[in-house]
């Protein structure tokens, strides 16, 4: 027995996104031949730089996937949200790629995230919810790497108080990025815009609303412009990915891939903010 299967979105705005991008859909095959060499496949890895830029390199090429699922349905604010996540990611791991010896400060800080959630944890669902003996572990692990991430509480030159970090690394992130080659040229189409719709501001909220007459409405149509404009920095940013993954692996075959998909990027997009892997 054959059961009808429910297609959940908007067709209108898939086939006008077609029709914006008749090449998108022509060159997906690439983009897929590109991904699975760069990540079907067996890696003998012998440091965990060698598996953060694999791993973080899979995870970026799934955010990409969910902005384009979003974005075809003309979810632009969607969209935005995702690719600011998308976005840091592909900076990070850029900027770890060329200095892997800050990786281990990247995994550290973890045991430092995990110790700040216990305290909320437990105001949220009582002090019995977490058992002695993982609080603890937990207690034992964050001790071992804290002084890591201990910075100074006050700017003045003879200040001695010093705080947790918030992040694993010196730098915040804009200087980061700057440092992460091209893909710091994509910091406000990748982190400034999506940052308005990802934090409540009156941006996320004005570019949704519209006066009709005398009347303030709220605009429930697709927003195909900014979800086109989301997918096309994540486009790039993926890009990048799968560069670093040629950097540092070496696979056979992915760079000549990775050369097709980004005619296809300039085929697909015919002008953007930042062609991958040039200056702007």
């Amino acid at each position: 027995m054959q059961t009808a299967t429910a297609i959940y979105g908007f067709p209108d705005a898939a086939t006008a996104f077609e029709q914006r991008h008749p090449a998108f859909n022509e060159r997906m095959g690439n983009f897929e031949r590109a991904i699975t060499i760069a990540f079907v496949r067996t890696q003998n890895m012998t440091s965990p730089a060698d598996r953060f830029v694999y791993f973080f390199g899979t995870l970026i090429a799934e955010d990409f996937m969910e902005i384009f699922l979003v974005s075809v349905n003309g979810y632009g604010a969607a969209a935005m949200k995702l690719l600011r996540t998308m976005y840091e990611q592909t900076v990070t791991l850029r900027y770890l790629n060329d200095h892997p010896d800050e990786v281990q400060d990247f995994l550290d800080f973890n045991a430092v995230q995990l110790q700040k959630l216990i305290k909320p944890i437990e105001e949220t669902f009582g002090t019995k919810v977490l058992s002695d003996e993982l609080k603890e572990e937990q207690r034992k692990k964050f001790e071992a790497v804290k002084n890591r991430f201990m910075v100074k509480s006050c700017k003045s030159k003879t200040c001695d108080e010093m705080r947790l970090s918030h992040t694993w690394s010196k730098l915040d992130f804009v200087s980061m990025a700057k440092k992460a080659g091209h893909i710091g040229t994509l910091i406000v189409p990748g982190y400034f815009i999506p940052l308005r719709h990802a934090h409540p501001t009156l941006g996320s909220l004005s570019g949704r609303v519209e006066i009709v007459g005398d009347r303030m409405e709220f605009k429930s149509e697709h927003q195909p412009d900014m979800a086109d404009q989301a997918l096309m920095t994540a486009h790039n940013c993926v890009l990048i990915a799968l560069e670093i993954q040629a950097e540092r692996f070496n696979i056979e075959g992915l760079r000549e891939a990775i050369d097709v998909c980004v005619r296809d990027w300039r085929d697909i997009w015919s002008s953007g903010w930042v062609i991958p892997g040039e200056n702007p």
